[in-house]
C-alpha cells in the first residue's frame, strides 16, 4: 500500500511505549521504574448516570489519574462503531473531556457493536461483515471522526461465531474500513488469535489483508479456554505462541506506537502481583526488540484450525444481525428464528450472565453476599436466571444494580435481612447518584451482620433489638462531579 495522507499522519503520531490498561488494582502494584510508560484508560468504567440519567464525570478522579506520571490513552467503550445504534452526545462529550485533559495523541474504539435499537446487549457482539453492514460501519468512524478531535483508531474484535461463507472476511472488512475512512487500527493481537483458534480466518490470511502501516497501537493479552473455545478473557498468561507470532509481525508494523497489556482486575489477585509484572516485562521485550526480525520455530506455530461453516449462510442486513444476535445472547426468545449456531451463542450467553452478576454483586456487595450464604450458590444462580428473563442488560453496575433492586422488591422473598442490606445498599447507591445525604432505620444492630459478611460468613450471634440509624453522607473526595447536559 502506498504512503497516503492518512499514513502520514499516522506516521506522525508520538512514541508512548508500552501501556497498561488503567485501574485502581492496577495502580497498587509496585511496578519497576520505567517498566510502564502509559495508562489506557476507560472512561465510561469511571462515571455513573444520575436519577435523570445524566452521565456524571468524577472530575477530582479525572484530574487525579491526570497527575500519574505516565502518558495517558483514552479507550472508550461506549461508542462501538459498528451498530446502528448512533453514541448518544454524552458519550461523545465524555470522550473529548478525556481526551482533551489527558492529551490522548489518539482514541480508539471498538469494531463492534453493545446495543441494538432497543436494548443493551451487555457485551460487545461482532459486527454484521455484509456489504450494507459495512456501509453502515463506514459511516460510523467518520461521523466519530467528525465529533472527536483526535485520530480514531478502531480496534479488531474476538468473534466466537463460525464464518459464514457469505460475510467478508474479517481482514478484508477492516482493510476496506481503512481505505474509505483513513482510520487507524488497534490491533488486538490476542482477538485474531483467538479467532483462528476458534475456526475463523487465520492470523496470517488476517494480517496480508489489512494495511499494516495503519496500525498505530497494539493489545495484548492472555486467554483460557471454555467449552472447547478459547477465550478474550485478560487472564493468565501470555500464550507462547502468541508471544513468537507478535515478534515476527512486529518489524512490519511501521507506524506502531505503543502496545498494551489488558488484564482484568479480578484477575490480579488470583495471579499476584509478581506474575503481572512478569507479563508487562514480556511485553516491555517485545517492544524493545520490536525491529529485529524473527522466525517462528517449528513448536511455536499456530495450529490452523477447522473452518466451520455456519448453518445459515445469509447475507444478513446489519439491523436484522443485530436483533437476532442480540435477542439470541441475552436469552429472549424471537419468533422465527434464523439458526445461528446454538454452541457459539452458548458462549455468549455465558459471558454476559457472568459480566451482569458481577455488576449486582460490585454494588451491592453485602446483598447479593447474604443471599448467597442463606439460599446457597444454586438457588441464588437459579433467582438471577429469572431475573434475566424478564430484563435486558444495562451497560452500568448501577443500572442493572437498580433493575435487581426493583426485581427483588417486587418478589417480596421472606429472608430476614435481605430487606434491610437491601434498603441500605440502595439508599448509598442513591446518594452517590444525587448527593443527598440519607437516614437508614435498622430495628436490630446491623454490626455484627455487616463485620461478618465482610468476612464472607454469617453471623454468630444476632444484634441486640432496637433503633438505629446508619447516616449516609457524599463522599467529599469523591463526589466531585461534573453533569452533562443531555
Amino acid at each position: 500500500m502506498g504512503i497516503t495522507k492518512s499514513t502520514q499522519n499516522l506516521a506522525s503520531l508520538p512514541l508512548l511505549g508500552v501501556g497498561i490498561i488503567y485501574s485502581p488494582t492496577v495502580l497498587s502494584i509496585d511496578f519497576p521504574k520505567g517498566l510502564i510508560n502509559t495508562l489506557e484508560i476507560e472512561p465510561q468504567t469511571l462515571c455513573v448516570r444520575d436519577t435523570n440519567d445524566q452521565l456524571k464525570i468524577p472530575i477530582t478522579v479525572f484530574e487525579e489519574i491526570n497527575k500519574l506520571p505516565y502518558h495517558k490513552l483514552v479507550h472508550s467503550i461506549g461508542a462501538p462503531v459498528a451498530g446502528s445504534r448512533m453514541p448518544e452526545q454524552d458519550q461523545l462529550t465524555l470522550i473529548n473531556y478525556a481526551t482533551q485533559l489527558f492529551d490522548s495523541p489518539w482514541v480508539t474504539e471498538h469494531l463492534s457493536f453493545n446495543a441494538t435499537t432497543e436494548f443493551n446487549t451487555g457485551f460487545f457482539l461482532p459486527p454484521c461483515q455484509t456489504r450494507k453492514g459495512l456501509e453502515l460501519t463506514i459511516d460510523n468512524i467518520r461521523y466519530l471522526q467528525q465529533q472527536i478531535s483526535r485520530p480514531i483508531a478502531i480496534e479488531t474484535g474476538v468473534n466466537y461465531l463460525k464464518p459464514n461463507n457469505l460475510e467478508m472476511n474479517d481482514g478484508a472488512f477492516v482493510s476496506h474500513l481503512c481505505k474509505e475512512t483513513g482510520c487507524g487500527i488497534l490491533l488486538d493481537i490476542h482477538n485474531i488469535f483467538a479467532n483462528q483458534l476458534n475456526g475463523r480466518q487465520s492470523i496470517e490470511e488476517f494480517l496480508k489483508e489489512i494495511p499494516l502501516d495503519h496500525v498505530v497501537e497494539m493489545h495484548i493479552a492472555g486467554g483460557t479456554e471454555l467449552n472447547d473455545l478459547w477465550m478474550d478473557s485478560h487472564s493468565g498468561p501470555i500464550d507462547k505462541r502468541l508471544l513468537a507470532l507478535t515478534k515476527e509481525i512486529l518489524p512490519e508494523l511501521r507506524n506502531l506506537k505503543a502496545i498494551t497489556y489488558e488484564v482484568f482486575d479480578s484477575y490480579i489477585p488470583v495471579a499476584g502481583d509478581a506474575v503481572i509484572i512478569s507479563e508487562m516485562e514480556k511485553v516491555k521485550r517485545l517492544w524493545d526488540d520490536r525491529a529485529i526480525p524473527y522466525t517462528i520455530s517449528k513448536e511455536e506455530q499456530m495450529p490452523r484450525g477447522v473452518q466451520n461453516i455456519q448453518i445459515l449462510n445469509k447475507e444478513f442486513e446489519p439491523k436484522a444481525w443485530e436483533e437476532l444476535l442480540g435477542h439470541q445472547v441475552i436469552s429472549v426468545e424471537v419468533n422465527g428464528t434464523m439458526g445461528i449456531q446454538s454452541d457459539r451463542i452458548a458462549v455468549y450467553q455465558k459471558l454476559i450472565k457472568e459480566f451482569r452478576a458481577s455488576m449486582v454483586a460490585r454494588v451491592f456487595k453485602l446483598t447479593t453476599r447474604y443471599m448467597m450464604l442463606v439460599l446457597g450458590m444454586k438457588i441464588f444462580a437459579a433467582l438471577l436466571n429469572d431475573f434475566w428473563k424478564h430484563k435486558p442488560p444495562e451497560q452500568l453496575s448501577h443500572k442493572e444494580a437498580i433493575n435487581f433492586a426493583h426485581y427483588l422488591e417486587n418478589k417480596n422473598y421472606k429472608l430476614p435481612w435481605l430487606d434491610r442490606l437491601l434498603a441500605y445498599e440502595v439508599a448509598i447507591l442513591q446518594t452517590l447518584l444525587d448527593d443527598t445525604k440519607r437516614i437508614v432505620d435498622f430495628d436490630v444492630d446491623p454490626t455484627p451482620m455487616f463485620k461478618a459478611l465482610s468476612q464472607g460468613k454469617l453471623p454468630e450471634n444476632r444484634g441486640a433489638l432496637g433503633k438505629y440509624e446508619i447516616e449516609i453522607t457524599p463522599d467529599a473526595n469523591t463526589m466531585d462531579w461534573m453533569i452533562l447536559e443531555a
